[in-house]
């Protein structure tokens, strides 16, 4: 493995938008405000007249225009007036803070939560003359972790303030922690920031993705905050930090000087770590601020304000490989045997006999390009197969879905029957293969899978899963003991559009999607934890899709025909072939 994986780039191919609304995206994924320094709009505590609390140094280079109280405001007026300031990131909202009692606005958390709404709420009375409520229509919500749960269907929110008079103007006096955003102010105010962890071998970085408030000051504080606080929920048990756990910042301050981050830790616990560990601590963090920020090229880790020892260039760990690349040549069917495509030539796969009396489908090859993998019949067989060995059965199980393969060699598929069954084995046993791995999934029983794709880290699974006519994806931790899985993690929900059944990763954070057609357009969606979702180019008849790394390398597949997107259109490669696959 190349000690620092870059992503391979495929043909070019601008995506277009076919919408342009907002989307909140990547926040499905998950995203940072509890610990960054800057926090988010106010809704909870006590109100009153107080002295402005000192900000706090977190400028950041956005401005939206705020207005303090005026006199005799009623208090729809001032509940609205407290909303529209929670923009006020760039001085720890005193503007916002004016609306508040003097208790309340010491007291509230803004950095507890985080709505966001669509454009306009509603201020009504309650039963208690000095109660009012707000009605919200919710896009998402951030939780005190950072983890962004998108609203389901035309969710709302329903919020009480109480109002009280100071000094004969309404000020709110009680009101839920957190803050209240537009999803465009969201958007303009926020930025994502992948934090990276690594999986369990130590060798793969794997994405986490959050949001932070932008080009602020402090972000490199808060960046180092998040990731001595751990990867969020979906992912725990999944990867690992190099990081000891209850290790933090001694300060609350990581400065930056001339590309140097310095980050001061708590002495005892750094100094506990051998230079192995340091390292990878050092690797771990390097890449996420390399990725995230221009400005850090260098890491120094202090205790009591003392550079601690390195090692030397002899102790040097490998870099952590991000954005795993596949190889380029892709596993495909022709005439119902196993053939080899490498974007020009089609070609048998030597020492591999003709497969053609299994009837095969959706054929998968491991990264390492010597082991192939295929559903038989109706889809209730996997075999796998190498060069010179026989086929052999390697799962069973209901409507399974077209096997997958994790970079450690490991094959994966799941029961599309709402058992909730996830299978995986070793076929990599010196030519034998291993005891099958069942798992029950308490969160897919009676959902009907129909893709189950394990990242290009080994990880983490894209499932699509779909119940009472209503479709899921998701992305969920692999947990495991050694090589071996135990379990999968509560999945994260990706918003999408329509009813896809088929996906595929197309990056470490990526994935594109679909809803296959024999005779109608078919639009694949590519989604990503950090981004806005793209819609590619509807071609018709559209059945199977593969995907290299990144969004220029995703290609759409007919019965006859296979298609590479360049620029707004989409192209014929092959016609020879079908179900064209990478590794994974």
């Amino acid at each position: 493995m190349s000690p620092k994986a870059q992503v391979i780039q495929g043909r070019p191919a601008t995506r277009e938008q076919r919408h342009s609304t907002v989307s909140l995206w990547a926040m499905v994924v998950v995203v940072l405000l509890a610990v960054t320094g800057c926090a988010t709009i106010p809704l909870h505590g006590n109100v009153g007249k107080s002295d402005p609390i000192g900000p706090r140094n977190s400028s950041v280079n956005i401005s939206l225009q705020q207005f303090s109280p005026v006199d005799g405001a009623s208090p729809e007026s001032i509940i609205r007036g407290f909303i529209d300031s929670g923009t006020g990131i760039s001085d720890d909202f005193q503007v916002a803070r004016q609306y508040l009692t003097p208790a309340l606005a010491q007291s509230w958390a803004p950095d507890k939560r985080t709505l966001v709404y669509k454009d306009t709420f509603a201020v009504t009375p309650s039963t208690d003359a000095q109660t009012f409520e707000l009605k919200l229509d919710l896009v998402s919500t951030v939780d005190a972790a950072g983890v962004l749960t998108p609203a389901k269907g035309n969710s709302s929110e329903l919020l009480r303030m109480k109002m009280v008079q100071v000094d004969g103007q309404w000020r709110i006096s009680e009101a839920p922690d957190g803050v209240i955003l537009t999803e465009a102010n969201f958007q303009t105010l926020y930025a994502p920031v992948s934090l990276y962890f690594y999986d369990p071998s130590f060798t793969y970085g794997v994405p986490d993705v959050r949001w932070l408030a932008g080009r602020t000051s402090r972000t490199a504080t808060s960046i180092v905050k998040a990731m001595l606080n751990g990867p969020a929920p979906y992912l725990q048990g999944a990867v690992v930090s190099a990081f000891p756990a209850g290790i933090a910042l001694e300060r609350d301050s990581v400065p930056v000087n001339n590309g140097q981050a310095q980050v001061g830790l708590t002495a005892q616990q750094l100094l506990a770590t051998s230079t192995e560990q340091r390292q990878q601590m050092n690797a771990q963090l390097l890449t996420t601020f390399q990725k995230s920020l221009n400005t850090i090229t260098e890491v120094q880790f202090l205790a009591d304000d003392r550079s601690v020892d390195m090692g030397g260039n002899g102790d040097a760990v490998s870099h952590m490989i991000i954005d795993n690349p596949v190889p380029p040549t892709q596993i495909a069917l022709a005439q119902k045997n196993l053939v080899s495509f490498d974007g020009t030539k089609i070609a048998p796969i030597a020492g591999v006999d003709p497969v053609a009396d299994l009837d095969p489908s959706a054929p998968a090859i491991s990264y390492s390009g010597k082991n192939f993998a295929f559903l038989s019949g109706p889809g209730n067989q996997i075999y796998t197969v190498s060069a010179n060995q026989q086929p052999a059965l390697a799962l069973s199980g209901v409507a399974l879905t077209p096997p997958s393969f994790a970079p450690n060699g490991w094959l994966w598929s799941a029961a599309g029957d709402g058992s909730g069954l996830v299978l995986a084995i070793n076929p990599n046993g010196g030519g034998k293969l291993g005891t099958p791995v069942m798992m029950t999934i308490p969160w897919l029983v009676g959902q009907e899978v129909s893709t189950f794709r394990v990242s290009r880290d080994g990880t983490r699974a894209l499932v699509i899963s779909a119940a009472n006519g209503v479709s899921k994806v998701s992305i969920t931790g692999i947990f495991k003991s050694g090589d071996v899985p135990k379990e999968l993690t509560a999945p994260i929900r990706l918003p999408h559009t329509g009813s896809p059944t088929l996906g595929v990763w197309a990056g470490d954070s990526s994935v594109a999607i679909m809803a296959p057609s024999a005779s109608k357009p078919v639009i694949i969606e590519v989604l990503d934890l950090a981004a806005s979702p793209v819609e590619m180019d509807e071609l018709k008849g559209v059945q199977w899709i593969s995907a290299g790394s990144g969004v220029r390398n995703v290609h759409a597949q007919t019965a006859t025909e296979f298609y590479t997107n360049v620029g707004n259109y989409w192209e014929v490669d092959a016609k020879e072939i079908q179900q064209g696959s990478f590794a994974g």
